[in-house]
């Protein structure tokens, strides 16, 4: 259960909706929309340790594009929610566009801590929740975020799978019901919504196809931001077909862990004869570079600040 370290109020918010808290930064919310009008995607990087998040920041400075770094429920209680703000304010003086994002969170103490100690951006994952539960809730989480300037991703049915490399072939698909997705997000407020369109969790045996004449009706019934899940196991093509589509916001966070455990195994073993983190890490790193601009280049055509 998260309890504050600090004093919420101590963290001044600023004036911009959706991420930011000076005046002239560029927001959150404002490359959303670009992304929306120009036809790419923001990548949404998750970690849980300083060696992934540096090198989610060296690609973004390198390749001048605006990233989200993700913290789920698991990753926050292990990295530190404090620790984690505290660090995209010490990255920003470099490179302001940086923001940060609580993903699939369901317990709502910890959403609310992580609006009051200065996320740009929370993930209600109320998909565990019969419907006018979620409904209900998600629209005072809303309620409670905006006031805060603080964007709000909703998530009506749950996005299957789990994180890790599968060797089985991926389950049946499960794709949005568009009317219950109109009346959620109308009556809830929500800035974006986790769509289901035959994305899951994690890599499986053969890259996940997504339904893409499903994604083309959802664009045309629903007015927020579309967030794709399970960036990682999913056909390059048909990520690229989704961003055309209406997707602006796309998850990755398996690939990044593999990289992160391969780099790390074969480290140990070039470097055996140290203790020396310094020696060791930043092979790590490196590994996790090469996902993070992968990811970028296939998401992102052209520099987007």
């Amino acid at each position: 259960m998260y309890k504050p370290k600090f004093n919420p109020t101590s963290s001044k918010r600023g004036e911009n909706k959706g991420g930011g808290k000076e005046k002239n930064m560029k927001t959150l919310k404002y490359f959303l929309n670009k992304a929306k009008r120009e036809k790419w995607a923001i990548g949404q990087f998750n970690f849980s340790t300083l060696e992934q998040l540096k090198a989610i920041v060296n690609v973004a400075k390198k390749l001048k594009v605006s990233v989200i770094w993700g913290t789920s429920e698991g990753e926050i209680n292990f990295f530190g929610m404090r620790e984690a703000v505290l660090l995209r304010d010490l990255y920003r003086k470099d490179f302001p566009y940086i923001y940060l994002n609580l993903d699939h969170g369901k317990d709502i103490k910890l959403i609310k801590g992580a609006i009051d100690e200065g996320y740009d951006y929370v993930h209600f994952d109320g998909s565990s929740l019969d419907f006018k539960e979620n409904l209900k809730l998600t629209k005072k989480i809303v309620k409670y975020a905006h006031k805060k300037g603080v964007l709000v991703e909703g998530e009506i049915l749950s996005i299957k799978g789990s994180s890790g490399v599968h060797k089985k072939k991926a389950q049946k698909i499960v794709l949005e019901n568009i009317e219950k997705a109109n009346k959620f997000v109308r009556e809830t407020g929500v800035d974006s919504l986790a769509v289901n369109i035959g994305n899951l969790h994690g890599i499986y045996s053969k890259p996940i196809r997504l339904n893409i004449e499903h994604l083309k009706k959802i664009r045309k019934e629903i007015p927020v931001f579309l967030v794709l899940h399970g960036g990682s196991g999913t056909s390059k093509k048909d990520i690229k077909e989704a961003i055309k589509n209406g997707v602006v916001k796309i998850n990755v966070n398996t690939e990044l862990r593999e990289a992160w455990k391969r780099g790390l195994e074969k480290s140990l073993k070039t470097h055996k004869h140290t203790v020396k983190p310094y020696n060791i890490l930043p092979e790590v790193v490196l590994g996790v570079e090469k996902i993070v601009k992968e990811k970028i280049k296939l998401f992102v055509s052209k520099k987007k600040i």
